[in-house]
């Protein structure tokens, strides 16, 4: 008994080590890669309780491997727009200036329900109030009411890279986005984030210079 509770505390103090290094986000926030690392990890925490006579080492090594993949891909996520959109996907519309997209929810397996019920827990009670409805890379469905009068702004360039398709089959020109850019004053290398709206509404935020 004593080695199973010596066991324990040792797994439990590793796991929380393990998921601060992942870096805090609540449950619902997970990103797909980030949600399959933490169940591994918990089904791989379990194993040496299960039987003492196994090393612990046969648990935390694959912890440490998990761990491992999880900071090698957020790493390489910030790099690569490209590898981002493998791994996690892009916001999709399923609702765009009040009308149903169909073809996205279908695409997504996402039915009336699921928008009125994420509705509801923003104190929307009637459909034909949104303006617009985003279904985000964590499943999250983001809601912006007609009554708010806000245009949805739209990444165009993300960490000194030019996106030409966000919001899954909403596209922008390279060559317009490079307009853009050229007008703003700004170089491509000098910009975090630049956002564009459908009214034609600019904003943009420069990327901090290294000291």
């Amino acid at each position: 008994m004593a080695i199973t509770i010596c066991r324990a505390v040792i797994i439990y103090f590793f796991v929380i080590l393990a998921v601060r290094v992942m870096g805090r986000r609540q449950v619902g926030e997970l990103s797909t890669h980030e949600f399959v690392i933490t169940i591994l990890i918990s089904a791989v925490a379990t194993i040496p309780l299960e039987d003492n006579e196994l090393p612990l080492s046969n648990s935390l090594i694959p912890i440490l491997v998990f761990i491992s993949f999880e900071i090698i891909e957020s790493a390489i996520s910030m790099k690569s727009g490209k590898f981002r959109d493998i791994m996690q996907g892009r916001p999709i519309f399923v609702i765009k200036d009040g009308k149903l997209q169909e073809k996205e929810m279908k695409k997504l397996r996402l039915t009336l329900d699921d928008i009125l019920d994420s509705a509801r827990q923003k104190d929307i009670f009637d459909i034909t109030e949104i303006e617009n409805a985003v279904v985000e890379t964590n499943g999250t469905i983001s809601v912006v009411k007609k009554s708010d009068g806000k245009a949805v702004p739209i990444p165009i360039v993300e960490d000194r890279e030019i996106i030409t398709q966000y919001f899954g089959d909403e596209e922008i020109r390279k060559s317009e986005i490079e307009a853009l850019i050229k007008s703003s004053g700004y170089r491509l290398k000098d910009i975090m984030l630049m956002t564009e709206d459908k009214n034609g509404n600019i904003k943009i935020i420069k990327k901090e210079e290294k000291k």
